[in-house]
């Protein structure tokens, strides 16, 4: 099982890496957004950044595995998204990598514009970070492979395609899902302690 589940992650290192440079592509245009009119930005926040305001309002005041939970639970439901919404000729995968990078390049510029330190950001998202956004990265990148393939089946059936893409997708849920959770209780546990040092 093990091995299927590992397996199912061939031929995806191109897809992973096209969902990366979205991401950043995303980051990018987020700072610029931010910098363009910084007050603007500022008083629609809640607008721009919605669910990610709305998740730190919940998990102030809860316990850290309660927060954990919360986190995993997110996360979980984001790569969900990313991996099945591929079958939407990969455009689900593609715009919620985008947003997500401009949510992380808003944040950035938001945090330098308060006169805090690159490196306070960094402490704030790179601990859980280096499992959390590769496994979105990833999950990202089957569904793209599925969007992309549904458009060229390569001498298959779209029908017969999607099944043998489907089947990948769930496989590679039995590594993915485990990270998450990993990632989630580093952001509960250890990544509040990490930016306390450069507070």
């Amino acid at each position: 099982m093990l091995r299927a589940v590992l397996d199912s992650f061939r031929g995806k290192a191109l897809y992973f890496f096209g969902s990366s440079l979205i991401f950043f592509a995303g980051c990018f245009l987020g700072w610029l957004v931010f910098w363009q009119n910084p007050t603007f930005v500022l008083d629609n926040l809640d607008k721009l950044l919605g669910n990610l305001v709305e998740i730190g309002k919940k998990l102030e005041g809860a316990g850290k595995l309660a927060a954990a939970g919360y986190i995993f639970y997110n996360n979980a439901k984001a790569l969900l998204v990313m991996i099945f919404g591929g079958v939407v000729f990969g455009i689900i995968p593609l715009f919620n990598l985008l947003f997500n990078g401009i949510v992380v390049g808003v944040v950035l510029a938001m945090n330098l514009y308060h006169g805090q330190s690159l490196s306070f950001f960094l402490a704030g998202i790179l601990p859980h970070g280096m499992l959390e956004l590769p496994a979105i990265w990833a999950g990202a990148a089957f569904g793209l492979k599925t969007g992309v393939e549904l458009f060229n089946p390569k001498g298959m059936s779209r029908l017969d395609r999607l099944k043998d893409n489907l089947r990948e997708d769930i496989l590679a849920l039995g590594l993915l899902i485990p990270v998450l959770l990993v990632a989630a209780l580093v952001e509960a546990l250890v990544t509040p302690a990490v930016m306390n040092w450069f507070w």
